[in-house]
């Protein structure tokens, strides 16, 4: 048994996958790079699908959950092995269309809406009016950014506090890294200066509560459970604070920290979030 700083290092999934009834698995980073599949981590789950394991997605991704189920068909990977899939941008429309909590029935339907292209998928059914004029807007629904817009967004924002807008986070995570293994900006980062300026964020997604949840009802005994994923603060720190083990993935989007000489253990304290395990790569 190797540690680091009470991490157990693995070779593969095969070594714990006894301890372990039911897995809470990240996608992008972990299946996949957001265009190809990775081939070891889909026999994983293909293997622990046959040993009569209970598997699910739990992604932070502003897609709903049928996006993502025809997004991972399109990269080879067969989605009927997952039990459920459950993402943050489903979580947020489940919000806006339910209306069930006092936020929500209070949030408006005027909003100004960042996202990544179109996701006309998101809007079916929700009774929302988008627009760009945030003296009309009710709050900001962030569901993605455009790099080259950044600096756009400040005045934005900077207007919503002043008017006391909320803002909803589909999408929490603050970089993820392209295939060519460029670490690119994500919505989280632009939630956290909304809250820097004074704004309130409604945050969706690990590592809230909410997301874990919505897998895991009051039958599963938690200390059976072990979520995977390369994001220590969405997806270890996540784990930690829903009661569960976990394994980190380290060539994700913390692979250019420890290629700086950033030691795991340095890395553990720099973002306060300690694994249960740690391995290069979701391999049997």
């Amino acid at each position: 048994m190797r540690l680091v700083n009470g991490t157990r290092k693995i070779d593969g999934l095969a070594e714990i996958a006894g301890d372990y009834d039911t897995y809470l698995v990240d996608q992008w980073g972990v299946l996949h790079n957001g265009h190809n599949a990775y081939e070891p981590a889909v026999n994983v789950i293909s293997r622990l699908k046959d040993a009569g394991k209970s598997l699910h997605i739990l992604s932070n991704s502003s897609r709903r959950a049928e996006t993502t189920r025809r997004n991972m068909t399109q990269m080879g990977i067969d989605h009927s092995l997952f039990d459920s899939i459950a993402t943050s941008g489903e979580e947020v429309w489940q919000a806006l269309y339910k209306r069930t909590d006092e936020f929500y029935r209070n949030l408006g339907n005027s909003c100004i809406v960042f996202q990544w292209g179109k996701d006309n998928d998101f809007f079916n059914a929700l009774n929302l009016d988008p627009t760009d004029d945030i003296e009309v807007a009710e709050f900001i629904l962030l569901n993605g950014t455009e790099r080259d817009k950044f600096p756009s967004y400040e005045p934005i924002l900077c207007r919503a506090v002043e008017r006391g807008l909320p803002m909803v986070c589909s999408n929490g995570d603050f970089v993820s890294i392209t295939p060519e293994g460029e670490l690119v900006q994500c919505p989280g980062v632009l939630a956290q200066r909304f809250e820097v300026l004074g704004g309130f964020v409604r945050w969706h997604g690990k590592p809230t509560a909410g997301i874990y949840n919505i897998a895991l009802d009051d039958s599963k005994n938690r200390s059976r459970v072990l979520a995977i994923g390369d994001s220590l603060y969405h997806d270890i720190g996540g784990a930690t604070a829903n009661g569960v083990d976990s394994l980190f993935i380290t060539n994700g989007i913390h692979q250019p920290e420890l290629t700086n000489n950033m030691g795991l253990t340095n890395l553990y304290q720099h973002y306060n979030a300690t694994p249960t395990y740690v391995s290069s790569d979701l391999r049997w």
